[in-house]
């Protein structure tokens, strides 16, 4: 029995590996052609030459098929009803992606930083070729005004004017009554910082402020009954005045020494041991006290055994009538109820 081998079994084992390979490349190649179009370059050059001819190849990405599946997805969406939007592909890095990132989400420190760099919702923001060379300049930050030659002896008029009144307002926050009140905020401004440090001391203050007060009070009572009786003319500038009594039994001496007893110009407020060095600061207290009234003060060193330290309030001589008096029509606030 011999074997027979046939004509196409025979072809069959007689094609090589290579020759498939070569084939399926051919249909291949041959496929792509078909798919393929061919347009020819639009002329530019009214004398084109053979060898400008080109041809251009257009490939496409995106197979028929997909695309048709997408036309239909996208209709049946729009014509179903949706709440939410379709949602977009969403990509690991693309431009858009980038941009959100750079502009940080609404309300965050991101975006306010984005917008400002930007100069986003300023209504005031120009763009840099907007803005001429003369923006650039130097110029004052003040209002400058510029006078005409012609006007300039009223601008300095105006000028003396202003300089006029702003002296004016010195000389009168000079008067005595300004003065006084300059000194007694003087006084309640250095106590009340005085105080801040020694919480303990306006129990002091309280009883010093007392016996300068009674003093004060004490003058101003026996100052207008020596008015009221005769023995002192409050318009006599004269300091000895000539005084007969009704029936002449008074004499200057008399009416002096009377004067003398009935009038004191001094008291002693404060005194302590010289060897006291706490005892300063109650002289400190009555020195201020007497400025805070318009009195003088002084301390005097008594000797003995053992010497004393003594603080004085007194009043000052008025320059007119030569006689103490006081520098204030009306008692003011007390001291220690306003530090």
């Amino acid at each position: 029995m011999s074997s027979r081998v046939t004509p196409t079994s025979h072809l069959a084992s007689a094609t090589s590996p290579m020759d498939r390979t070569e084939a399926w490349t051919a249909s291949q190649a041959a496929d792509l052609l078909a798919a393929t179009s061919l347009t020819p370059r639009p002329m530019t050059n009214p004398f084109p030459l053979a060898r400008e001819t080109q041809v251009k190849l257009a490939i496409p990405l995106d197979d028929a098929e997909d695309k048709q599946q997408s036309a239909a997805r996208r209709k049946a969406t729009n014509d179903t009803h949706k709440v939410y939007g379709v949602r977009t592909l969403m990509r690991r890095d693309s431009q858009r992606r980038r941009d959100a990132l750079l502009q940080g989400k609404e309300g965050s420190r991101r975006r306010r930083k984005w917008e400002n760099d930007n100069l986003l919702n300023n209504p005031h923001a120009s763009r840099p070729e907007d803005v001429g060379p003369e923006d650039w300049l130097v110029k004052p930050t003040y209002p400058v005004n510029h006078v005409p030659y012609c006007l300039a002896p009223l601008w300095d008029a105006q000028y003396a004017r202003l300089s006029e009144k702003r002296k004016s307002k010195v000389e009168e926050a000079k008067k005595p009554g300004d003065e006084e009140v300059a000194r007694a905020a003087k006084v309640e401004q250095e106590l009340r910082a005085t105080l801040k440090r020694a919480r303990g001391a306006k129990g002091l203050l309280q009883d010093l402020e007392r016996e300068v007060r009674g003093f004060v009070a004490q003058w101003d009572a026996k100052q207008r009954e020596l008015e009221q009786e005769g023995l002192i003319d409050a318009d006599s500038e004269d300091e000895e005045i000539v005084f007969v009594g009704r029936n002449g039994a008074m004499s200057d001496e008399t009416r002096k020494n009377k004067q003398d007893e009935m009038l004191v110009k001094d008291k002693l407020i404060f005194q302590s041991l010289v060897d006291d060095h706490g005892a300063a600061f109650g002289r400190y207290l009555v020195h201020s006290i007497a400025q805070y009234y318009g009195l003088k003060t002084w301390s005097v060193t008594v000797p003995g055994d053992p010497a004393r330290r003594e603080a004085y309030v007194g009043l000052k001589t008025d320059p007119i009538t030569r006689r103490p008096s006081l520098p204030m029509v009306q008692m003011p606030r007390p001291l220690w109820t306003v530090v």
